[in-house]
């Protein structure tokens, strides 16, 4: 699995309840017109964490956004094909995120999803950048 992840606060001056309403009404289904695209995941940001798992290390949070969002794809060819649709169907300037958006980034990820019973054959290819690491 591909998967585009973002994050993002709510433009000023835009209601919390009026962002939500377009989110849910016209931007959800706008993203999912899209064929390649296989599910959506948002994340609203509850409060930030301060320390790892068993007090471990400290984290100084530089960046707490109002939600962490995903666009997930079955690979990169699907991921592509998402690009090129939209391209081919682009969304409404009128309809899409601009002046209600405000995005920290934007990046494109590939997965390792792990459970427990996953422990003993962990594709560690995964976790490798592709052209090594940065």
């Amino acid at each position: 699995m591909i998967k585009s992840v973002l994050a993002y606060d709510i433009e000023d001056g835009v209601g919390e309840d009026e962002y939500n309403d377009w989110l849910v009404d016209v931007h959800m289904p706008d993203l999912l017109a899209n064929p390649f695209v296989d599910k959506l995941l948002f994340d609203t940001v509850l409060h930030p964490i301060t320390a790892t798992s068993g007090n471990a290390s400290a984290i100084v949070n530089t960046l707490v956004p109002y939600r962490i969002a995903e666009i997930h794809f079955a690979d990169m060819a699907a991921y592509e094909n998402a690009r090129a649709w939209f391209a081919e169907h682009p969304i409404p300037p009128e309809r899409g995120p601009a002046g209600r958006t405000r995005f920290h980034f934007y990046v494109l990820t590939d997965v390792l999803e792990v459970g427990r019973e996953d422990l003993g054959s962990v594709d560690r290819s995964v976790l490798f950048a592709p052209g090594g690491a940065r």
